[in-house]
């Protein structure tokens, strides 16, 4: 019996229908294309009779043209067939998507448990898939010459449904059948290693749903788990290696072996280094913090175990008068290295806890590493240095800058001496190198710009001297544009940023930790720059603003995604959204571990927000928010970092200022001028910024005397120690002290000649 083949190329005439009719009536050809499938050959069915089997409301009798100006070829209409069967089958199958992933060999059961689902169908129904198997490579005459004619086959345009997205597929000869059921697995199965956009997901359910199609068609006779096994290991391989490198191999391999121990448990030893691996592992890779400090937790609990075991093992040997020296001394070093392996598990807990955001946790386990260092191992200098460094920058970033000043000076004099006495000791520069870091941030992070730009100017000029082009090398070049932005020079310091943004965003996955961390910093002199469109192309499609990086890698970067994203979006307009989204950020974050008392986090929502609210000139709510705020920070034991404070005061005097009340601004900028002597530079930006400030004030007021003293430290182009001036030359802020001096008919000093801020960095 000959087949009817008609081949309609344009358009649907008449009336235009609604997506939902065109989904309804290709759910309706599904069934009537599986009804006549199932019982006759593919070569043998004519349209027109699948038209006759479609049930719709109104009258029946369809005819073969109606059909394929709905389906248009054959391809879709058997994949629509497939679709339906398969509808029918998951929806009586036994399974259920798998609970939260949390470990890649989770993950690749969680694959193959689903692909199994799929394999048996095709196995269940192998005379209709037969039959499917035949019709998706379909090309009809009509087809052909198109193609050979050289213009080509423009797609229908096709509901977004499951319908819809199996008939666009099977327009270009891909089954999609399975797509929607593997979508969610895969979104979760590889988000136990790093994130993956929607749409993306997408691509890679479409792609491992065409394989195992074609792959069940090729092997009928396989056995079920082993098929399904050797595709979750195809799309292993094909897609989430590709993705996120070596880290599932890595971690699956760390995986495997401690499962291996841990079922036995005949050695805690091997089960606590096991252990130890995965949580390297994750560490190296920078994208899972959260199940990182869950790990790091197992971890130190065995060896603390182990260690008390050991004291209690060396004390009986010692106390036994029958005991041998050599029995003695084994059981004192097992002591010894298990009490070592404790300390640096405790450190390492701190570490993935400090870069999650729980600074309660970190600093708990970095005390416990020191006094395992100071008390089990007699004083191991090293390892009391590491924990030290560790805590002091924590110090620094609640608000305790001094203490973080003696202990980090401490330190550094600790380490200066280990390294004196192995000059050739590389591992002791490199922990000399982290103090010297840890230095720079302090410095910055309590106001001392001049003095951080010029200890990361020294700490790139070592790292390239020693190790050249080198990843440590391109974070020495972050911190060093770190600490230009904090000093007011973000044109020079965007470029440093860019610089090793590009060189660590090959070294690391796009979705780590330090990836992030470099495009919020570039987001953040964006921001100084006044450039919020740059913010927004820089942080928009980032992993950083996702739930799954705020839940998995560290919720305090972001939340500060969010933030600067936020305020990026305030001041192209969209104030009002912004702020709502922001509050409801603001509200989520206290699920979070965060610090006791004021948390630096939360101080920076809340004093986003008060600059969203006066950007949709609510000065009253904004001032509401900055003087609770201000008040909590003065009366904190810890809190905000003292610039911090400085800019609330700012605001706050901005707010008191547009209510008209003059005397309480002017008692801010006051305030924000006196941090100078608790430590801040007075050439920093938020002291120069409350000059500026006060000065627009005063010229409101007619005081133009007063004005123009306020404006000098601005305009002041002297060279300061690190080599620049207080302001870059393309700062906002000197731009309009400038307009402001200008008005005023005050003399604005001009750039030393010799300075050429674009060119001027490290190699000068």
């Amino acid at each position: 019996m000959m087949t009817i083949l008609v081949q309609v190329t344009g358009r649907v005439t008449g009336e235009e229908v609604t997506v939902a009719a065109q989904d309804e009536r290709l759910t309706a050809i599904a069934a009537a294309a599986a009804a006549v499938l199932r019982q006759t050959p593919y070569h043998v069915v004519r349209a027109g009779d699948v038209a006759a089997a479609v049930r719709l409301p109104g009258p029946q009798g369809r005819s073969a043209v109606w059909l394929y100006n709905e389906v248009h070829n054959r391809r879709v209409l058997v994949a629509l067939a497939a679709a339906h069967a398969w509808q029918e089958f998951a929806g009586q199958a036994n399974w259920s998507p798998p609970g939260p992933i949390e470990s890649v060999t989770a993950a690749r059961s969680a694959v193959a448990a689903a692909l199994s689902v799929i394999v048996t169908f095709h196995r269940a129904e192998h005379p209709l898939m037969t039959q499917v198997g035949y019709g998706i490579g379909d090309i009809s005459t009509a087809e052909k010459r198109q193609l050979a004619a050289g213009s080509g086959l423009h797609p229908p345009d096709w509901p977004d449904s499951p319908s819809g997205r199996v008939a666009a597929a099977a327009w270009h000869g891909r089954c999609d059948v399975f797509s929607d059921f593997l979508r969610p697995v895969l979104r979760d199965c590889t988000e136990s290693v790093t994130y993956l956009a929607e749409s993306d997901v997408g691509e890679s359910a479409s792609r491992l749903s065409d394989v195992t199609f074609r792959t069940c068609l090729a092997d009928r006779d396989g056995p079920v788990d082993l098929v399904a096994r050797g595709l979750a290991a195809l799309w292993f391989e094909r897609d989430l290696t590709r993705l996120a490198g070596s880290l599932p191999r890595d971690l699956e391999s760390g995986e495997t072996a401690l499962a291996a121990v841990a079922r036995r448990r005949t050695d805690p030893r091997a089960e606590a280094n096991a252990n130890a691996v995965v949580v390297r592992v994750l560490l190296e890779a920078g994208t899972l913090h959260h199940r990182c400090v869950r790990e790091a937790r197992r971890t130190v609990s065995l060896w603390q175990n182990l260690a008390a075991e050991a004291n209690d093992r060396a004390a009986t040997t010692t106390d036994a008068t029958t005991t041998d020296a050599a029995t003695t001394d084994a059981a004192t070093t097992d002591a010894g290295h298990d009490r070592q392996r404790l300390s640096d598990a405790a450190s390492h807990l701190g570490l993935a806890a400090a870069r999650y955001g729980d600074r309660g946790s970190a600093a708990e386990a970095w005390e416990l590493s020191r006094r395992v260092a100071e008390q089990g191992l007699g004083h191991d200098q090293s390892r009391v240095a590491r924990a030290d460094n560790n805590l002091a920058a924590l110090a620094a970033e609640t608000g305790r800058g001094r203490h973080a000043e003696t202990v980090i000076t401490e330190v550094l004099h600790t380490r200066r001496a280990l390294l004196e006495r192995h000059p050739q000791d590389a591992a002791a520069w490199r922990r000399l190198t982290v103090t010297d870091r840890t230095r720079t941030d302090i410095a910055r992070l309590n106001g001392r710009a001049i003095e951080s730009v010029r200890l990361a100017a020294g700490l790139l000029a070592d790292q390239r001297a020693r190790l050249g082009a080198h990843a440590d090398t391109a974070e020495a070049r972050s911190i060093l544009g770190q600490t230009l932005l904090s000093a007011g020079h973000p044109t020079v310091a965007r470029r440093h940023l860019e610089e090793a943004t590009d060189t660590r965003r090959g070294r690391f996955l796009p979705s780590s930790y330090r990836v992030q961390a470099d495009l919020i910093w570039l987001a953040k002199a964006a921001l100084v720059l006044d450039h919020p469109h740059a913010v927004l192309d820089l942080l928009g499609g980032q992993t950083a603003r996702t739930d799954w990086f705020r839940d998995r890698v560290s919720f305090r970067l972001g939340y500060t995604a969010r933030r600067l994203l936020a305020l990026a979006s305030g001041e192209l307009g969209r104030a009002d959204e912004a702020a709502a989204t922001l509050r409801a950020d603001r509200e989520h974050l206290g699920d979070c571990p965060l610090d006791a008392g004021l948390d630096p986090l939360a101080a920076d929502l809340d004093r986003s927000l008060a600059e969203l609210a006066l950007l949709q000139g609510e000065a009253a709510a904004a001032a509401a928010t900055l003087t609770r705020l201000a008040d909590a920070e003065a009366e904190a034991e810890a809190g905000p970092p003292l610039p911090a404070h400085g800019w609330t005061l700012v605001l706050l005097g901005r707010a008191a200022n547009l209510l008209g009340d003059g005397r309480r601004a002017a008692e801010c900028f006051g305030a924000v001028t006196d941090l100078a002597t608790a430590g801040v530079d007075r050439c920093h930006p938020v002291v120069l910024t409350a000059h500026y400030e006060e000065a627009v004030r005063c010229t409101a007021l007619g005081d133009a005397s007063q004005a123009s003293n306020l404006l000098q430290p601005v305009l002041d182009r002297t060279l300061l120690a690190h080599g620049r001036p207080a302001l870059g030359e393309a700062h906002p802020l000197l731009a309009k002290a400038r307009a402001l001096a200008e008005r005023l008919g005050i003399h604005v000093p001009s750039t030393p000649a010799d300075l050429d801020e674009a060119a001027l960095d490290i190699d000068a």
